[in-house]
């Protein structure tokens, strides 16, 4: 379709190769072959006017002109996806719907398993995709590439709506049979030992970001992938890892893992649910929103909540 000469499908692959960067990359995202993403670049081209983008070390770069529609053409495709194309209305038990979420491994442990099976039951067709955090959710959550993220409280994102879901602190697991650490651990045998730790992006952790605050440096001899592997890479070593306290309980009931009051002063935190602004109304995101605030309204009812220290 045209409009004023436009057509208007040129907008949804200049939208993709803005993102993407990469014609290979647009191309597969769009389901499109490379030649005919190439054939869209030049049209865009010779309709602007302009080259668009440019080659620099095998990755396109966007000239002024495309960096300028960049933020239109994105707001564009937003509201004509919010109020075009997304369904008036919801029907659980029919929908076939496919939901992406952002979410740690340690909220998928706590929270997600059980908005799962609850979801289940009332929508056995829907699909849900998690995907991992990166340093790119912003724009997800700006273009409407994801459903929802759920984050702690200090690194959400401004201009997205944003709802409580619950409070966690941090404890200290170690392997049961450890000799080296025993029923409680003061700061100083905190310190000595080596720890597993995680890295996630260039964010710092709770517990770095409070060791830091009180003058204090540990010994990280393990980075693991999440924070799940975190506290299971301590089993069969003197090692130690500060993990959230849900997620130790959960783990606790599996591995051979001994839970210890942190030594460190890691303040309390809270996990909070985000979705984008421009489907706030979305009756499907409306509902799978209840479930988790449902879900999460009851979490210290289940076994995340039961844990015993020593």
């Amino acid at each position: 379709m045209r409009f004023e000469g436009l057509d208007l499908n040129l907008l949804v692959a200049l939208d993709a190769i803005l993102e993407e960067r990469s014609v290979k990359a647009a191309s597969e995202r769009l389901c499109l072959s490379q030649p005919a993403m190439s054939a869209a670049i030049g049209r865009l081209r010779q309709y602007f006017n302009d080259e668009i983008f440019t080659i620099n070390r095998r990755k396109l770069t966007p000239t002024s002109l495309a960096q300028s529609l960049e933020a239109p053409t994105r707001d564009i495709l937003l509201r004509v996806r919010a109020n075009l194309i997304s369904k008036p209305s919801f029907e659980p038990s029919k929908s076939r719907r496919r939901f992406r979420l952002v979410v740690s491994d340690y909220a998928s442990m706590v929270l997600m398993q059980p908005v799962i099976m609850r979801a289940y039951r009332v929508a056995p067709g829907i699909s849900m995709e998690f995907l991992p955090f990166t340093d790119r959710i912003g724009d997800q959550l700006q273009r409407g590439d994801v459903d929802f993220v759920v984050l702690p409280d200090s690194i959400l994102i401004e201009g997205h709506p944003k709802q409580p879901l619950f409070s966690d602190e941090f404890c200290c697991v170690a392997w049961k049979g450890s000799r080296q650490v025993g029923s409680s651990m003061s700061l100083r045998r905190y310190l000595q030992l080596g720890h597993v730790g995680a890295q996630y992006g260039a964010m710092t952790s709770f517990e770095e970001d409070a060791l830091l605050k009180q003058g204090c440096k540990r010994r990280i001899e393990l980075i693991a992938p999440n924070f799940t592997m975190m506290a299971i890479m301590v089993v069969g070593t003197d090692r130690i890892a500060t993990v959230h306290q849900r997620l130790a309980a959960i783990l606790a009931r599996t591995f051979p893992l001994k839970l210890l009051r942190a030594p460190v002063r890691i303040s309390e935190f809270r996990e909070s649910l985000q979705w984008p602004a421009s489907f706030h109304l979305d009756p499907a995101l409306v509902w799978l929103r209840a479930i988790i605030s449902d879900v999460a309204a009851e979490i210290d009812r289940t076994p995340a909540a039961r844990m015993k220290f020593g």
